[in-house]
């Protein structure tokens, strides 16, 4: 090949591979602009139809008893046909895309070869020369369509990858994980003052006002209040599950937000109105989260817990074996087992971890009399010795003799004393139990 067939050669080589470029490129962003777009939105839509069918599925007793069945099943059915209708014009883009790109790839062999014959026939260049330019053109031509056919694997990975790589940026503002804050052994005393809290779905509307209340270590301190007042609050606050929006949080005098939360957690129990069981043995609910644990300790707690006996009794058949007690699987969360079980499992779990303060939220709400009696027996077991704070809204649970009461109302407590003491007083305790006895 002579001097002039290299330049020439270059020249054409330059001509089509340009053309080929720029018009595959045009193909390129315009379906990814386009795609990414969609995809974005597509994404969020996606998501409507499981988190239908799973709602369904978790609280598919409240669906039957209100006969709404049919509208989950027509919910789903829009967002399936929805997620479905976008699937379709995302095919017809893709279709379109590689329609595109196939006729780019063979409008750009067509001009080469009407610019070769022109370029022969100006003597530029020789027939041979055109023939390998077109050729390399035509071994180049499958990577350009297979770039164009799994361009819309890369548009949806990249989708999803920026949906994950944003989620994985976002830093919690209360980070349980963190090694930061001081080590605090606590002894039990706990003090919230001049607290102030509203939830930002209420519009940061107060919930908490001005909230101040002293927690003796040993002691039981029971928050009692109507429903809303924000009694429950104070223990997600206590917990560390949300900040004040100012006022601020002591345990043993050392401000919250300056503690080391992990180590701070491993030190406070929570047993709550609904208790959560994991879909594991009895043995390893009673010792979840713990990494060191022995039999005798897990037996232990569930006899003061007044569990160990209906434990015992439980039978599973398990490859033709029946095995009886601490082997028992809950099923999921906890439904073989009747909501006082649940319950007393809780609560010995609460007690393995040998807190240093005990948090009872409305513990006993859900249960019929007679569960509610062995529960109770049980939590105040769990009391001795430990700070405990109760959110009570039966006489049963705060008629101590060392239990001081605090009435929260707006927000706020206007009353605090022992039972009698408030009785006594004939203000707004009172007529709190004045009701619960009616």
């Amino acid at each position: 090949m002579d001097e002039k067939d290299v330049r020439s050669y270059t020249v054409t080589t330059s001509v089509d591979c340009d053309t080929a470029s720029s018009t595959d490129f045009v193909c390129y962003k315009s379906f990814t602009f386009l795609s990414l777009k969609r995809g974005e939105k597509d994404s969020a839509k996606a998501e409507e139809p499981s988190r239908l069918a799973i709602e369904a599925i978790e609280q598919h007793r409240t669906v039957q008893y209100l006969t709404r069945e049919n509208h989950f099943i027509q919910k789903f059915d829009d967002g399936m046909r929805l997620i479905h209708s976008r699937n379709l014009q995302r095919g017809i883009l893709q279709s379109l895309s590689y329609a595109l790109t196939v006729s780019y790839t063979f409008l750009n062999f067509a001009i080469g070869y009407r610019y070769g014959v022109y370029l022969v026939s100006a003597n530029v260049t020789s027939p041979f020369t055109i023939f390998q330019v077109i050729e390399s053109l035509n071994s180049a031509s499958p990577s350009l369509l297979a770039f164009g056919t799994y361009l819309p694997e890369y548009v949806r990975a990249r989708v999803s990858a920026g949906l994950l790589f944003e989620m994985l940026r976002e830093r919690p503002r209360i980070d349980n994980s963190s090694v930061d804050g001081k080590k605090l052994l606590l002894d039990g005393d706990i003090s919230l003052n001049n607290v102030y809290f509203g939830y930002q779905v209420s519009g940061r509307k107060m919930i908490l006002n001005d909230f101040s209340l002293k927690i003796e270590r040993g002691k039981t301190t029971a928050i009692v209040g109507a429903s809303g007042c924000g009694k429950s609050t104070v223990i997600q606050l206590l917990e560390r599950f949300y900040d004040p929006i100012a006022g601020n949080i002591n345990y043993d005098r050392e401000c919250l937000r300056d503690l080391n939360l992990r180590y701070l957690r491993s030190q406070i129990s929570l047993v709550g109105q609904q208790p959560t069981l994991f879909n594991y043995s009895i043995r390893e609910n009673i010792g979840y989260g713990l990494e060191k644990i022995t039999e005798d300790e897990i037996i232990a707690a569930a006899k003061q817990a007044h569990a160990h006996e209906f434990i015992i009794k439980m039978p599973q058949v398990k490859n033709t074996r029946i095995i009886l007690g601490y082997d028992t699987v809950v099923g999921e969360r906890g439904n073989k087992l009747s909501g006082g079980q649940k319950q007393r499992i809780a609560i010995a779990r609460a007690i393995v971890r040998k807190p240093k303060i005990l948090i009872l939220d409305e513990a006993t709400s859900a249960l019929d009399v007679e569960s509610e009696k062995l529960v109770q027996e049980a939590l105040e077991r769990a009391k001795e010795g430990r700070t405990c704070v109760v959110i009570a809204h039966r006489l049963s649970t705060i008629r101590g003799a060392d239990t001081v009461v605090a009435v929260v109302k707006n927000g706020k407590v206007i009353e605090q004393g022992t039972h009698q003491k408030l009785l006594a007083l004939g203000g707004e305790y009172a007529n709190f139990v004045q009701k619960t006895l009616l």
